[in-house]
């Protein structure tokens, strides 16, 4: 039965009285006195040992919710023998900030700790299985990096708890199943152990609650504080100072209006994050921004770890007044007090958004402000659709990853690392406590099994499972379920310091010695590529220098943000109809939260739309164009809906031998035909595609998924 979430708050535990002397004397010693509503919910439930899942706003306390009572009861241990606490989070970068943050409070409690995860020398991972700190801070991949090792599994024991960070972070990635199983394998280690869950923003917390405990017992903290957030969206057009700033920095005058209004707002506040939607657009905005003001620095994943370390203290110091950030800094890295978010171009998702803004005004009772800058009409819609999703506190529902068979594959070889030899039966029954496994049937178990056996990955005894001498190295290989991507390091020549990492379509497609490119909003220029795999550069000034591009960029559009962009997009051509264009923009401030001009932007795009006799598509009609050789499907279902729909689309074209290639976003799909639209009947092509049944829909999908990835097809869900 699913637990009742708690909200209110208990006026019993307005002090910290539940807690062992030596906490009490050291928060009185950080001038703590009263706890904040998730440390007066949760902190009580987890002294008495209840597995919780703590969903509460970024700087709220929720991690001190979690770490005081556990703090509390690894201090009262009378003998204290390996591992108390494991501290998981989804980002080395968090492990590094929660070291930060626990070591002060461990070292005076005479609690050790220590961090540990790809990046840990050797030397220190050989002295943590010597000498196990009593909490030991990691991520989900060096989880099962540790798990096999006879020292550390012995160092694990005795454990007494797992707090695992940014739960929304991983509920819905294969890296989250990893984890699930994770947990199971550490059960069969250290037995039953307290499990704590941490998030900010978590759209379906029974659902999220599922993944982290399963069937076992728990209680959901759902803290829900009276925080104002501020949101505006501004869209910025070029007029004749622009014109001049377009000139000095290499800008359209479009791009130059919206540098001069971020300029401005640099200007009015004290310390501003700047986020982005990729690293692509990080590395333009800040080489452009560069070129206005020399406190603007660059922070993204495929920057050296150092080089982020140093710009996230420069900024905490005052030195650096700006950040311009992928979702890098989207999580709790800490990075001081930040004043003001600023999102280029939509969030793409109202999570985001929260989490972003979240970022400023980071302490109870703090105004979190934002301001979207716009790029386009559509943009001020789906922005402003966002916008409207958060003050409703609708979030995106979570998805939990089920039955993925690759992770399945490496937890059965990582079980076979655990104990060598295990009962096919027994490990059916072992997989099926995750949730994500827990419909997990027979005949796909067997499919897996056999698969690795036909790889030589484990062998089969009767019904026993064993380990081969191959299962290690395909075990160690395949740790991470973050998607590969071929590295390349950039060194800067001069210094022979790594600037940061670059993908493998630029350098195969673009990347020849005397190239010019940006990265860490600076510009490069190439001077040799090694066959290491190293990209060796020189600093110097071109303004129409490349921008690389990386994979797995852009956050898709979910299909809740998407409907409800399209159902804004029917709400604006039903007020011009009602009232005309000219009275239309007045009329739509609440819903669209802009200054007048860029509401009659919106107002402008979709009149046009009406008078050249044409329907709007939106959250209720879907619009076939056809304009020379290309057909366009105008649907407003999102990302994974629309590349859904675009694969059943191309196999049945292709039946036809009509299709040549397509592309999609949340709103439309565009696909190249073999001739032109003219020749073509759309409504009986329209008829064909949206009137096939359910069960067609889908054999055709599967068809379709089988001949476009024909070998993931075996083992990727």
């Amino acid at each position: 039965m699913a637990p009742t979430p708690r909200r209110s708050f208990l006026s019993s535990n307005s002090s910290f009285e539940y807690l062992t002397e030596p906490v009490r004397s050291l928060l009185r010693e950080s001038g703590i006195e009263e706890p904040t509503p998730p440390q007066a919910l949760a902190s009580p439930l987890i002294l008495q040992g209840e597995n919780v899942l703590i969903i509460a706003p970024t700087g709220s306390g929720k991690t001190e919710a979690a770490i005081l009572p556990l703090l509390s009861r690894i201090v009262g241990k009378d003998q204290r023998r390996g591992i108390s606490l494991l501290y998981i989070t989804p980002l080395r970068a968090l492990n590094r900030d929660m070291l930060r943050r626990l070591e002060v409070w461990c070292t005076k409690l005479g609690l050790t700790i220590d961090v540990r995860h790809g990046d840990t020398p050797v030397s220190q991972r050989n002295k943590q299985s010597r000498s196990p700190p009593d909490l030991l801070v990691t991520t989900p991949e060096t989880l099962q990096a540790i798990l096999p090792g006879s020292r550390m599994r012995e160092n694990l024991r005795m454990l007494d708890a797992v707090v695992v960070d940014e739960v929304h972070n991983l509920v819905e990635s294969k890296r989250g199943v990893q984890l699930s199983v994770g947990l199971q394998r550490l059960r069969r280690v250290a037995g039953e152990f307290q499990l704590i869950g941490l998030s900010a923003t978590v759209g379906s917390p029974g659902l999220a609650a599922g993944f982290l405990f399963g069937e076992r017992k728990h209680q959901i903290v759902r803290v829900e504080l009276q925080k104002d957030f501020k949101y505006g969206i501004e869209y910025p057009t070029p007029d004749l100072v622009n014109s001049e700033l377009a000139e000095k920095t290499f800008a359209t005058p479009d791009l130059a209006a919206r540098l001069s209004r971020i300029a401005s707002l640099l200007e009015t506040h004290n310390s501003t994050l700047i986020f982005v939607n990729s690293r692509t657009v990080a590395e333009m905005l800040g080489e452009k921004l560069g070129r206005l003001r020399n406190d603007v620095g660059v922070h993204h994943g495929s920057l050296p770890k150092e080089e982020r370390e140093r710009v996230e203290f420069a900024f905490k110091k005052g030195e650096v007044k700006a950040l311009v950030c992928t979702s890098t800094l989207e999580l709790g890295i800490d990075v001081g007090a930040v004043d003001l978010v600023v999102q280029y171009m939509s969030p793409r998702q109202v999570t985001s958004l929260i989490q972003r803004v979240g970022r400023s005004g980071h302490r109870i009772g703090r105004t979190s402000e934002g301001v979207i800058i716009a790029v386009s009409a559509d943009d001020v819609l789906e922005s402003s659709a966002s916008i409207a999703e958060a003050k409703l506190g609708k979030l995106e529902p979570t998805r939990p990853y089920r039955e993925s068979l690759d992770v399945l594959a490496h937890q059965v070889a990582g079980y076979l690392m655990d104990f060598e030899k295990i009962e096919e039966g027994e490990l059916l029954g072992e997989l099926r406590k995750a949730q994500t496994y827990s419909g997990l049937s027979e005949e796909k178990f067997r499919r897996v099994l056999k698969y690795l056996g036909e790889l030589r990955k484990l062998r089969v005894e009767g019904s026993i499972l064993q380990r081969t001498r191959n299962t290690r190295e395909y075990y160690f290989q395949n740790l991470s379920m973050i998607p590969d991507e071929t590295r390349y390091l950039v060194v800067d020549v001069a210094t022979n310091q790594t600037v940061g990492i670059l993908g493998e379509e630029f350098i195969l497609l673009r990347a020849r010695v005397g190239v010019h490119f940006i990265l860490k909003g600076k510009i490069w220029q190439i001077e040799k590529v090694s066959d290491d795999k190293k990209v060796y550069v020189t600093p110097v000034d071109d303004p129409l220098a490349a921008v690389p591009g990386w994979d797995g960029e852009m956050i898709p559009v979910p299909y809740e943000l998407a409907l409800k962009t399209g159902e804004l997009r029917r709400r604006v051509g039903e007020v011009i109809e009602a009232h005309g264009v000219e009275n239309a923009a007045p009329l739509l401030r609440e819903e669209i939260p802009a200054p007048t001009r860029a509401i009659q932007s919106v107002v402008d795009e979709i009149d046009e739309q009406r008078r050249m006799g044409l329907p709007i598509p939106s959250d209720s009609l879907i619009l076939l164009e056809g304009f020379q050789k290309y057909l366009i499907v105008h649907s407003c279902f999102g990302e994974a809906v629309n590349r859904t729909l675009g694969y059943v689309f191309e196999e049945l074209l292709s039946r036809k031998g009509l299709i040549r290639l397509w592309f999609m976003d949340g709103y439309r799909l565009l696909m190249e035909l073999t001739e032109d639209t003219s020749d073509v009947d759309l409504k009986a092509l329209a008829d064909q595609l949206f009137t096939l049944q359910p069960e067609e829909m889908e054999k055709t999908y599967l068809t379709a998924a089988q001949r476009n990835f024909p070998f993931p097809g075996r083992v990727k869900t």
